[in-house]
């Protein structure tokens, strides 16, 4: 099962509050900044987690990506390399795709 057939499912039957609220801080410093990292990360997820790979898509240096990847982790307070907190950041990154929020899910 990918994360994509995963997410669908997830949507039908669980609050996905928890997972988007990992990504609200990048969501906000977005905001606030005018930076990319949500961006960044769905690249970097789109690109099966290669950093290298996720550069090369965003016309970035290896340098620039691996400093946003840290700065995603420092504002998440989140370990990526973690194979647990990848999956539930790329939930996150998802439900932000799908707009999925609390109230969605509600009857």
């Amino acid at each position: 099962m990918d994360v994509e057939t995963l997410i669908r499912a997830l949507s039908h039957s669980e609050d996905l509050t928890p997972f988007r609220s990992l990504v609200d801080p990048l969501v906000e410093h977005d905001r606030r900044r005018g930076s990319d990292l949500v961006r960044t990360l769905k690249t970097y997820f789109a690109a099966g987690a290669n950093a290298s790979e996720a550069a090369d898509r965003l016309f970035l240096h290896r340098n620039s990506m691996t400093y946003r990847l840290e700065r995603i982790g420092k504002l998440t307070g989140l370990d990526l390399r973690d194979p647990g907190v990848a999956l539930a950041l790329q939930l996150g990154v998802l439900s932000l795709n799908r707009g999925v929020t609390d109230e969605d899910e509600r009857p």
